[in-house]
């Protein structure tokens, strides 16, 4: 270039004309979705020898920046002078170019305004918002507040390079002191209450007070320095008690407890649990409860508890209770599927995922610039003369850029090509986000627990099979009918779909049954209504009333006091749920109106001719409740010092629901959260304890009545056999291909070996870390970390340094424990007290402290180098790891990279800092 016109130490990217970039911002202001992308300096240089020359206009985008008033920000800008690149003269050196003028732009996630500061060098600050619509708009003491929050949670939340890159990114701590974290608790407490005007992660429908990404931002930055306590009598319990005008003592908090936060509770209640306070979780869980027992965070809460308790069939009954009063909510069906996989009841656990409701993955905030004219990546020191970071030219931009690999050896053009062409590159699980990864993590433990070929029996037991489905006695222009009504429904949205739904339940009709007998009035008689239930079907099974049936129908006192009332007619038919049973309206949703109504008559005598047919098992009944009896019993053991809650409005009918739910041949029947077209409501539909419309056609395949049912062999309750979901299945096309390309890889490398023929080149690098990846997600980490040190024999990788470090910290400890359990020549794992495994990590912390800081990663932390260091600290002592790292004679300027990190640990006190 003729001029210096480049910042020494931090990215830049020059514009095509100035200011485009701030226009773009403006422009994508009304697309912001979450908290907004990181904050854009921009700064327009001057060349002071020679006016003739053009200005400049470039920027950078920032995170961790003290955005709490206008001087920080101008003083921030006002830096960047001393970075301009500088010419070296005869007697001395100068620089050409200045800064004449700077904005920085920072969102306000909490107003969706853009706060900006405008810089003249030399002149004034002049601070101004800029809404969506473009307009101007004076700034307020409140939107910096917010804006200051907004940009911590911005840090916080975008800290892992792995998850969240931006090209031109510069990242600072935003907290590097005691006193700064002073500050930044406070301005959290301060914007609390209105977290919830923020959003929400992916995996959590509606945005509450303690479900927003203010919360997720203040646990993650505690949770990663493992400092449990400091943030529950810090912030939590101030909040949870903040109705009653704020902290209070133990003495008042167990004799007032009317205005406690449920939501805020059940954090409270997780962060002593994670700090090893389970007395004060269990006292917190206990008062809480008596506030708003249908709380289902709370309730999740105290699953979780009793399933680490080894409580399974408590946790059980209030894992249903949560999904019963929080039926649209991802983490309540994933907590429930938790509890079956654990307990072994894989059956129920494929049907839970099936009903688990999905929500589309919404990417984070990125900024949204033109193309820029140049970009220029300075190298901030001469370290990198030790440490080959296989640079590309580009930094962490896009892999597999053509781009990015024109200033290497031929060597990668070659690489690149095998990548193009590469099946390995090509699966579809590595692309998974949001509650579909999690489902398909499901799918991977049950794999790894039961194998491959008992997961497609498993299916097959569970599932309809399309051959199943096609020898089944629904007719042909039925089925073609009710897919165009499907077809029709699926551009309607789901909240419309809900609202038709509800109004359909509200709408009178007068071919529509009573439902008294199934659900009697508060003041009916209990015996009365067993006794037509008997009538209907005596002797038969057991089916305890469904715990996951929504809100829609609350089952009054004397309908779940003897679950006798619900019996289930056929063996091959599963009962319905609540809201099923007293609202047949929800099958018309599903089948279509217009022929519902033809044949309903039909429908009527069909169903009265079933609920004549005996029963064959009239022991049943004895069996289930002894069984609850004992379940209950141990419920009663962990609480007999606390008194009674109902997990309901009601107290005297929901408690002896909760006793009905703890039987162990419950039939769980969870409840679709969107509308099914009409061929799988014809497979789902099950027949009543009372004469309601009956299924029109049972699938019933060549004079078998229970062809789509599951009997297994215990004398347990029939599995209903129910279509599965399209993406479900899915998801298990896409294991299957992961495990089809795992098994190719482990047979390469067995031949290769026996053979004696080199291992290393035989993949790219690229490959090598995607087979570390495929290892992981298939619950094999011993040889994920065989492929991560193939990729790093070829050439540097960040990702793969980073999951060595997380296996010698011990996050993948209990996987790998699994794994020497379940599978024979597995090597012994290095006890992560030993020397080895802290000099291997400390190597793993080196390399990626040289990475990150090559790439303006300044943030000491949150840092996910830093969180696995301060693991190794809570294992090994501060002194012990400091010593270690002072042995590896490492250079002046790497040793500083890396103390950065020890200092954090040092300054914030975490454990194992005091040795």
């Amino acid at each position: 270039m003729a001029h210096n016109d480049c910042l020494q130490d931090v990215p830049d990217i020059f514009e095509n004309e100035i200011g485009e970039s701030l226009l773009a911002r403006t422009e994508g202001l009304g697309m912001i979705r979450e908290i907004g992308p990181p904050d854009l300096c921009h700064i327009v240089k001057i060349h002071t020898p020679s006016r003739s020359e053009p200005d400049i206009g470039s920027y950078h985008h920032v995170l961790g920046v003290d955005t709490s008033t206008s001087a920080s920000l101008a003083a921030y800008i006002n830096s960047l002078q001393y970075s301009l690149s500088e010419t070296q003269g005869w007697f001395g050196s100068s620089s050409n170019w200045k800064i004449a003028s700077g904005t920085y732009c920072t969102y306000n996630a909490f107003s969706n305004v853009d706060l900006r500061v405008q810089v003249k060098i030399p002149g004034g600050v002049d601070a101004y918002i800029v809404t969506p619509a473009g307009d101007r708009r004076e700034v307020t003491e409140e939107l910096w507040k917010e804006c200051h929050v907004s940009s911590l949670l911005r840090a916080i939340l975008y800290a892992d390079p792995t998850t969240y890159s931006v090209t031109g990114l510069r990242r600072m701590t935003p907290v590097t002191s005691p006193r700064e974290e002073t500050k930044f608790v406070e301005a959290i407490v301060e914007q609390f209450w209105s977290g919830w005007a923020l959003g929400s992660n992916a995996e959590t429908q509606v945005a509450s007070t303690a479900r927003n990404f203010l919360v997720d931002g203040l646990m993650s930055y505690f949770s990663g320095l493992r400092r449990y306590a400091d943030c529950a009598a810090e912030i939590l319990a101030p909040l949870a008690y903040a109705p009653l005008g704020g902290q209070q003592s133990s003495s008042r908090m167990s004799a007032e407890f009317k205005g406690i936060d449920p939501e805020v509770a059940a954090l409270l209640a997780e962060t002593y649990m994670e700090g090893d306070e389970e007395v004060q979780a269990v006292r917190v869980m206990h008062q809480a409860l008596k506030v708003k027992s249908s709380c289902y965070p709370l309730l999740a809460t105290q699953a979780e508890f009793l399933r680490r308790k080894k409580y399974p069939e408590a946790a059980l009954t209030v894992a249903r209770m949560a999904v019963k009063y929080a039926p649209s909510e991802f983490q309540a069906w994933a907590k429930l599927t938790e509890i079956y996989l654990e307990g072994g009841d894989y059956q129920r656990a494929m049907l839970t995922l099936n009903s688990c409701p999905m929500y589309t993955f919404v990417d984070h905030d990125y900024p949204r610039v033109p193309t820029p004219r140049r970009i220029n990546f300075p190298v901030k020191s001469d370290v990198l003369a030790d440490y080959d970071l296989g640079e590309q030219g580009t930094g962490p931009m896009p892999p597999n850029s053509r781009a990015s690999l024109d200033m290497d050896g031929p060597g990668l053009i070659e690489e690149m090509a095998l990548n193009e062409n590469s099946t390995i590159l090509r699966l579809s699980a590595p692309t998974l986000r949001c509650t579909f990864a999690r489902v398909y993590k499901f799918l991977t433990e049950i794999v790894s627990t039961i194998g491959w070929d008992e997961l497609l029996l498993l299916r097959s037991q569970v599932f309809v099979m399309e051959e199943e489905y096609r020898n089944s006695a629904i007719p042909s222009a039925a089925v073609d009918d009710e897919d165009q009504a499907e077809d029709d429904d699926e551009h309607v949205p789901l909240s419309a779909l809900r609202e038709r739904h509800t109004a359909e339940l509200s709408r009178p009709g007068e071919d529509e049954p009573s439902t008294d007998a199934a659900l009697p009035s508060a003041g009916g008689d209990v015996d009365t209504a067993a006794e037509d239930s008997n009538a209907v079907g005596a002797g038969a099974r057991v089916i305890d009333e469904d715990p996951l049936a929504g809100p829609e129908v609350k089952p009054t006192e004397e309908s779940v006091a003897e679950p006798v009332a619900e019996l289930a007619v056929e063996p091959a038919v599963e009962p319905e749920t609540p809201a099923a049973a007293s609202t047949p309206a929800s099958e018309e949703a599903g089948k279509g109106k217009k022929k519902n109504k033809k044949n309903k008559g039909k429908k009527s005598k069909d169903n009265l001719k079933a609920e004549t047919t005996p029963s064959t098992e009239p022991q049943a009944v004895t069996e289930a409740a002894n069984e609850g009896e004992a379940s209950t019993a141990s419920i009663v053991a962990i609480g007999e010092q606390m008194d009674v809650i109902s997990l309901s409005d009601t107290d005297h009918g929901e408690a002896k629901e909760m006793e009905s739910q703890q039987q162990p041949d419950v039939d769980i029947v969870p409840p679709q959260v969107e509308q099914l077209s009409a061929p799988q409501t014809a497979v789902f539909e099950t027949a009543p304890s009372e004469p309601n419309p009956a299924p029109e056609h049972l699938p019933i395949s060549g004079g078998d009545e229970e062809s789509l049912a599951t009997k297994p062999e215990d004398g347990s309750d029939i599995i209903r056999k129910r279509l599965c979901e399209r993406w479900l299945d899915n998801l298990i096309m896409i294991l299957f291909d992961d495990l089809r390309m795992y098994t190719s890889w482990r047979s390469r490398m067995h031949n290769l070996r026996i053979t004696g023929q080199p291992v290393t080149y035989r993949y790219t690098q690229a490959e090598w870390e995607a087979l570390g990846d495929l290892a992981l997600r298939l619950r094999r980490p011993s040889e994920a970390r065989e492929a991560y040190e193939y990729a790093l024999a070829i050439r540097f990788s960040a990702r793969a340094w980073q999951r060595l470090l997380e296996m010698h910290s011990g996050t993948y400890s209990s996987m790998q424990q699994e794994e020497q359990r379940r599978h024979e020549g597995v090597p012994e794992l290095m006890p992560l007290t030993s020397n080895d495994t802290l000099m291997q990590a400390l190597d793993a912390v080196v390399w990626l402290s040289v990475y990150h800081d090559r790439w303006y990663n300044n943030m000491a932390y949150p840092n996910p180098v830093c969180e696995q260091l301060i693991k190794l600290i809570n294992i090994h002592g501060l002194s012990k790891v400091r010593n270690s790292m002072v042995s590896m004679n490492l250079k002046p300027a790497v040793f500083n990279m890396v103390k950065k990190y020890l200092e954090v640990a040092e300054k914030f006190n975490v454990r194992g800092s005091k040795w």
